[in-house]
């Protein structure tokens, strides 16, 4: 065939025709209902509330044990007001460094996380002690649900799990199988991020009207998110 008589041009057709049929292949696949991050590592980050120490090596009489406010803010030696809301431990070092170099010769400076108020997940629904949940480095969702005293078998529901996370000003709902992962060692985990809301709803709901008003009219209010949906056998 004349079309193909250029080698070189024929495998390109070849090659953009493949290229085009692949990608329209992983279009038409669809996306997991649950991205778990199987490696995933907290990234710790301040909020109101935390507690840190400020370590100057060589200029201890700076040293500074501070509680961020609730604007985010502290007020450091020579500096002031500094906002540290959102910045890692590394990243707050690295800035304060930045700062300090116009006031000390050489500015050796290690933020040290006393109390981390902010770095908690909130656990309700068919738990033993429902409440926040301390997350001092990575934590599955049931291993937070085990800290907030382990589920009630006889009335949890554990194949739809909810998690309900907010980050970068989007709310994602996630749906776990507990029970699964209760039977099989060898399931993933899904790792949880600061202010995750960990739900495990009731294996029947009597009262739909009850449960209505007090887990979504009362819990909603108090944790901050609105306009999610919870499925009901």
């Amino acid at each position: 065939m004349k079309f193909f008589h250029n080698t070189k041009v024929g495998q390109l057709i070849v090659l953009m025709v493949g290229l085009f049929l692949f990608t329209a292949m992983i279009g038409c696949a669809g996306k997991p209902a649950i991205k778990q991050e199987t490696r995933y590592i907290p990234r710790i980050t301040l909020a109101p509330g935390d507690v840190i120490d400020v370590k100057f090596f060589y200029t201890p009489e700076l040293n500074e044990t501070q509680t961020v406010r609730p604007d985010g803010m502290i007020t450091l030696q020579l500096i002031g007001d500094i906002n540290v809301q959102g910045k890692t431990i590394a990243g707050l070092e690295e800035h304060l460094i930045e700062l300090y170099t116009v006031h000390l010769k050489n500015p050796e400076i290690a933020v040290i996380p006393r109390s981390l108020y902010s770095n908690r997940v909130y656990v309700e629904g068919e738990v033993s002690t429902p409440g926040f949940v301390d997350m001092p480095g990575r934590l599955t969702a049931m291993e937070a649900v085990i800290r907030a005293g382990g589920l009630d078998l006889r009335t949890a529901k554990l194949k739809n799990v909810l998690v309900i996370r907010h980050k970068n000003g989007e709310r994602s709902v996630y749906e776990l199988n507990l029970k699964r992962a209760l039977q099989d060692k060898d399931v993933q985990p899904f790792y949880l991020e600061q202010f995750d809301i960990v739900y495990v709803p009731r294996t029947r709901i009597a009262n739909v009207n009850q449960w209505g008003d007090q887990y979504i009219n009362n819990l909603i209010p108090r944790v901050g998110f609105v306009g999610f949906t919870i499925p009901i056998d």
